[in-house]
Parts: structure tokens; C-alpha cells; sequence
């Protein structure tokens, strides 16, 4: 078969029987598409900077400064705050933006060269509290993020004497835990106040202790406050939701940096209050997700070659991510989006009982929300 003048077979690589699967779905897809892939990695890799990075920098130089005091101090001067460690806490709402800022800070940080490295040097290691959360479940996911390798279930007594131990061991002075909350999923006291014993023996540790930086939703805080030799060694860092009319020059800001300085898309529609009001309805307030809201919109609009973005663009990337109906589209109605319950998965469409005659559907809107 021939097309275009060449045989179908020309197109392909001499050893397509021993080419690599996904090797070949990256060939396969068109110019275009890649193209438009290009531009769209080049914009879920920009990242926008805002007044809480630098907070948030400004602590963990405090925190690293701490450490320094700590070492500095010689002999009987070592007393005191100066012989802990010291713990700081970042906690938002989901998808607030909170474990994105932390890996650019350290990421970036000179005194950190090596930082996801496992065979690196680097002074500080990330791991993730698993779910559930128990205190020996937590050891095990620390003693992975620090290279260890836990072959078999371990006590949790055993886990927590091989931290402390490893951690001294790479000198690892500085230790990160994301997802701290589900620490309290279990709402067993008992374990709770393990976790807690466990974390203040890290900051405790009379030979090698442990600055934390310890990240999560909000109640993190609580989970700490909790305990007051935990709470007097720790400083916070809380990631807000964003608020109407407060951070409409900061929304406005994000929409003409994503849409047209990363994705050379007009960006007119960075004016439209209206707009903006529907886009932190749409995100709860959340500065992540409103970052992933325009993302996916400029994506939507790269996608169909427009050169503009538009409202319609918003609504195809709100539908997209939820499922929703289009009675329940933030971006689409004309009234009363205010009234529309984004906090999860009410107003998807669910298909019909088995029973049900085809094209019937059981439809949730926002007027059954307001009855």
C-alpha cells in the first residue's frame, strides 16, 4: 500500500519487532501532538512563585541556622534549646501547594546539593508517612527513604532503633515527613502517642539529633500541639486558601503568567472577575488545584489551536476533572454557580440502575442542593 508516494512500510524502523512499547508510543504520535506536549511540559513545569515561598524559605534558613547554633555550641555551652532539634511545620488544605514548595526549595538549595539522591550525601531526606499509620508502619517508610533495605516486617521497636541509627549513619541531620495527617487516621490514642514519643526521640536523641520538617493538612498542628515538648520546639508555616476579593490580583497574575508568558495563548480573560470568582469556587479556595485549573485550560486551548483563552476552555477542564453534568459546571451556568458543591463528587452523572430503561440516569444539580 502506497501513501504519499511511499510505501507504509518505509515509515517505520528497520527493528519495529524489538522496539520498545513505549518507545513507540512516543513515535506514532503526530507533529502536532508533540508539539503541543512540548509547550504543555514546559507549562506544568513553570512554577509561579508567591510571598509565602519566601516565608517559607525564611523558616528553614531559621531552622538551618538552628542547627548550626546547636554544632557551633562547644562542651557545657551545649545546654538547653541547643541540645535538641528544633521541628517546622507547613500544613494547608489539600492540593494547597505545600509539598511543590518544599521540593523547589530544596531542590534549589545549595547546602542541599544531592537532595532525592539516594547515593548522595545530602543532609536532608524526604519520606512519606504511609496510610494507614502506624508508628512501626512509619519507621519502615523512613528506613526506605533513607536507603535501608527493609526486607521483611519489622518490629516496631527494632524499626525505630534502625532510624535513629541510619540516620546517624548517612548523617542525615535533617528529616522531612509529608502526609503527617494520616498519623491520626487510626484515632487510637495509644498509637498516636507513639508516633509523637517517636518524633520527640528524634529531636531528643542525645547523639545524633534530628531537625523535622514535618508537612501536611491542618491537622498536623493539632497533632503536635497536643504534645507541649513537641509544640515548644516547633515554628509553623500554614498555606492559606485563597479568598474573594482579597487575591483577585493574585488569580488575575497566575491566568496571564500560565496563558500567555508560558503558553502563548491571549490572555484577555485574565480581566474577568467574573471568571476569577469561578475559578476559586471551582478550587475551594485552593492554590494548587487553581494553578491545575488554568494549566488544564491553556492545555484545552493549545490542544484546539485557539489562540485565546476563554471561558469555554475553563469549562471543558472543570468537566474533564470531575465528570460532572453540565448543570453542575462552575463555567457554564449562567447563574447561581455560587450554590454548586465542588467539595467532591456530588453532581456526577451515575449511570442507571440495572433495571432502568436505557438513556434513563440518576441526575444530581444544584437545584437539589438548594432544596
Amino acid at each position: 500500500m502506497v501513501c504519499g508516494g511511499l510505501s507504509m512500510s518505509d515509515n517505520l524502523p528497520t527493528n519495529v519487532e524489538n522496539e520498545d512499547p513505549l518507545s513507540r508510543i512516543r513515535r506514532l504520535r503526530s507533529p502536532e501532538r508533540v508539539q503541543v506536549s512540548a509547550k504543555i511540559a514546559q507549562l506544568q513545569s513553570a512554577y509561579f512563585g508567591t510571598e509565602r515561598d519566601n516565608l517559607l524559605e525564611l523558616e528553614i534558613n531559621m531552622l538551618f541556622d538552628s542547627f548550626s547554633e546547636a554544632e557551633e555550641a562547644e562542651g557545657n555551652r551545649r545546654v538547653g534549646r541547643l541540645r535538641e532539634g528544633r521541628a517546622l511545620t507547613v500544613t494547608g488544605a489539600s492540593g494547597a501547594g505545600k509539598t511543590r514548595a518544599l521540593d523547589r526549595i530544596f531542590m534549589k538549595r545549595e547546602d542541599l546539593l544531592g537532595y532525592g539522591d539516594r547515593e548522595s550525601d545530602c543532609p536532608l531526606v524526604s519520606a512519606m508517612a504511609p496510610s494507614p499509620c502506624t508508628p512501626r508502619l512509619l519507621g519502615e517508610s523512613i528506613l526506605k527513604a533513607l536507603g535501608y533495605p527493609v526486607e521483611r516486617k519489622l518490629e516496631e521497636n527494632v524499626a525505630w532503633d534502625l532510624v535513629h541509627k541510619t540516620l546517624a549513619l548517612r548523617r542525615v541531620k535533617f528529616l522531612h515527613i509529608d502526609e503527617l495527617q494520616h498519623a491520626l487516621q487510626s484515632r487510637n490514642p495509644v498509637e498516636i502517642g507513639k508516633v509523637q514519643d517517636s518524633l520527640k526521640g528524634l529531636l531528643q536523641d542525645k547523639d545524633w539529633p534530628v531537625w523535622l520538617i514535618l508537612s501536611g493538612l491542618p491537622s498536623v498542628r493539632s497533632f503536635l500541639a497536643s504534645d507541649i515538648q513537641i509544640r515548644r520546639r516547633t515554628r509553623h508555616v500554614v498555606f492559606r486558601d485563597l479568598k474573594l476579593p482579597d487575591d483577585i490580583p493574585m488569580v488575575r497574575r497566575l491566568i496571564t503568567f500560565y496563558a500567555k508568558d508560558k503558553g502563548g495563548c491571549g490572555a484577555e480573560i485574565a480581566r474577568d472577575n467574573d471568571l476569577i470568582g469561578r475559578l476559586l469556587h471551582a478550587a475551594n479556595g485552593s492554590f494548587g488545584v487553581v494553578i491545575e485549573l488554568i494549566q488544564d485550560a491553556v492545555g484545552q486551548a493549545l490542544r484546539l489551536s485557539d489562540t485565546d483563552l476563554s471561558s469555554e476552555h475553563f469549562g471543558a477542564a472543570y468537566a474533564a476533572r470531575t465528570g460532572c453534568i453540565r448543570e453542575n459546571n462552575v463555567f457554564v451556568v449562567a447563574t447561581d454557580w455560587d450554590l454548586i458543591d465542588t467539595s467532591g463528587l456530588d453532581g456526577i452523572e451515575e449511570p442507571p440502575p440495572e433495571d432502568a430503561p436505557i438513556g434513563s440516569s440518576k441526575k444530581k444539580n444544584k437545584k437539589n442542593k438548594k432544596a
